[in-house]
């Protein structure tokens, strides 16, 4: 009986991090699709963004949304300052540009809900989302709308490229990273994302849905958009870049913040994904997102029941002493900000984030306000 829930747990954890991934890859290259572009398609575009005390990057930003390759017609930015303190809405009233508005949201009420306020007021066709520290490159916003083109397409995911404190990219946290790219990329072509980068995808205006305060809004979009019976895909070339927190303690706790949406997401819109019918993006999130975030869970079981199991043969030395070289490079590596076994660290991090954002959830902490990172 040991050896099978040692056995239940290690396939658990293969099929998570390397069947379904080469599962949702063979259906890819043998059922995808992918969305028609129109190059010449330049449709009008609104840029929401919800802001709370970031005068630290508030003016980076704005002059990064002033020099966009796009045509200065069709592109508006609308700042939300939610209940800001500090000198954010005087530097954003400072640019004397009929592209940028600014909206006073006296006492604060979350992003999501100054999201809602943005999306009412925005005039364009396309809504694109973002946060305050991260930096489009010059074609990102054409590398988006050009899906659109496509009719059967809602929603339109960048990708963010971070960097170190010496604004180097960083490559540590970036290979776990690249894995998570390769993934959409392949559920792009197939069951449709099943999560966009926050800090850069573009939605349809008319598919915008005024969302509760403690939702968040990067993860339900897309299965809004699936089970209104369109795609969700990526577009890798459309990139932002963001400096990396260094701190483990700090990105441990933003991690939990988000990860206790993210459950909340799961936990109340998963029915609505089967009831539309949409199994194919149902089993992707439970694939992708839900069993990963059971990740530490069923890595203790495994070890717990590879120490029963010592005695019973060479292979189960072997796994267990893999494990344990494992765990020594997580101890290793938690305090670097670079370097490979940062890897391994992060990999811990971000699903000790999954744990203790569910145990959060379950206890009724909902977050709806948390502070910027700090450059």
């Amino acid at each position: 009986m040991i050896e099978i829930f040692f056995w239940v747990c290690f396939l658990l954890l293969f099929y998570a991090f390397i069947g379904y991934p080469a599962l949702i890859w063979i259906f890819a290259r043998t059922a995808g699709q992918r969305s028609r572009f129109d190059e010449r398609r330049i449709p009008t575009v609104s840029m929401l963004l919800s802001v709370y005390n970031e005068e630290q990057v508030i003016r980076s930003k704005l002059e990064n949304f002033l020099q966009l390759d796009y045509d200065s017609q069709a592109l508006e930015m609308i700042v939300v300052s939610d209940g800001c303190s500090d000198g954010t809405e005087a530097i954003v009233a400072s640019f004397d540009s009929p592209r940028i508005r600014l909206i006073v949201q006296e006492e604060r009420g979350g992003k999501t809900l100054a999201l809602n306020r943005a999306a009412a007021e925005a005039k364009g066709d396309i809504l694109v989302f973002t946060d305050a520290n991260s930096m489009f490159a010059p074609d990102a916003l054409r590398k988006l709308t050009r899906h659109f083109a496509d009719p059967e397409v809602g929603l339109v995911s960048g990708r963010s490229v971070y960097l170190d404190a010496r604004n180097n990219t960083e490559h540590s946290g970036g290979v776990y990273r690249q894995y998570e790219d390769f993934i959409k990329e392949q559920e792009s072509g197939t069951v449709s994302i099943v999560g966009a980068d926050g800090a850069i995808y573009a939605l349809r205006a008319d598919l915008y849905q005024p969302l509760p305060a403690e939702y968040i809004n990067d993860f339900i979009h897309p299965l809004q958009v699936v089970c209104r019976g369109l795609r969700a895909v990526q577009e890798s070339e459309a990139l932002c870049r963001e400096v990396q927190d260094g701190d483990a303690g700090k990105e441990l706790q933003r991690q939990t913040r988000i990860m206790a949406q993210s459950w909340l997401i799961v936990f109340s819109q998963a029915k609505n994904l089967l009831h539309a019918g949409r199994v194919g993006h149902f089993w992707a999130m439970i694939s992708h997102k839900v069993l990963r975030w059971i990740t530490l869970p069923l890595m203790a079981a495994l070890l717990f029941f590879n120490l029963l199991l010592l005695d019973e043969g060479l292979r189960y030395q072997i796994l267990f002493t893999i494990q344990f070289g494992f765990y020594l490079a997580v101890i290793a590596g938690w305090r670097r900000t670079e370097g490979l076994l940062r890897v391994p660290a992060m990999f811990t991090l971000l699903h000790a984030a999954a744990v203790l954002g569910l145990c959060r959830l379950m206890t009724g902490q909902v977050f709806i306000t948390w502070d910027p990172r700090k450059q």
